[in-house]
């Protein structure tokens, strides 16, 4: 009598958001960045880097980061990583408040210059193993109204 074996079925690719890193509400309220001050010296960092790296304290409190900051470098991607739809592109985004954030940005390649103004957005920035959308944050260009 020959056993059958049970097929293992295929683990999710599960994809989310890191909650230390962005708050996105659900009712359509606009997403802000997480920053991280620590209690013992005041240091704020993004992401959230335990310990504090400037005096190894393990206490934090969130701060909401701006919205907008100023594009310090970025480049085009032709020849990307699996499951990023190229081109796309990235960049140094400088936040007022003394941080240099990286993050993908929304647009066309060859139309961002150092400078600019951006601002924060949410949007697709690759694709999983499942095929389904990764979902994080980016930076825009700020509209012109």
């Amino acid at each position: 009598m020959a056993k059958t074996q049970k097929k293992k079925e295929k683990e999710p690719d599960i994809t989310f958001f890191h909650d230390d890193l962005l708050h996105a509400p659900a009712d359509g309220s606009e997403a802000f960045l997480k920053g991280w001050k620590c209690k013992k010296c005041g240091q704020l960092d993004f992401p959230k880097l335990t310990p504090c790296p400037n005096c190894w304290g393990s206490e934090f409190e969130m701060v909401p980061l701006s919205r907008t900051g100023t594009l310090y470098s970025c480049t085009d991607i032709y020849i990307g990583a699996p499951g990023m739809k190229t081109p796309y592109i990235f960049g140094y985004i400088d936040l007022p408040e003394n941080l240099r954030i990286f993050a993908q940005l929304e647009g066309e390649v060859d139309t961002f210059k150092c400078n600019e103004t951006v601002e924060l957005t949410t949007g697709t920035i690759g694709i999983n193993n499942d095929g389904l959308p990764i979902t994080s944050y980016k930076f825009k260009k700020v509209s012109q109204q």
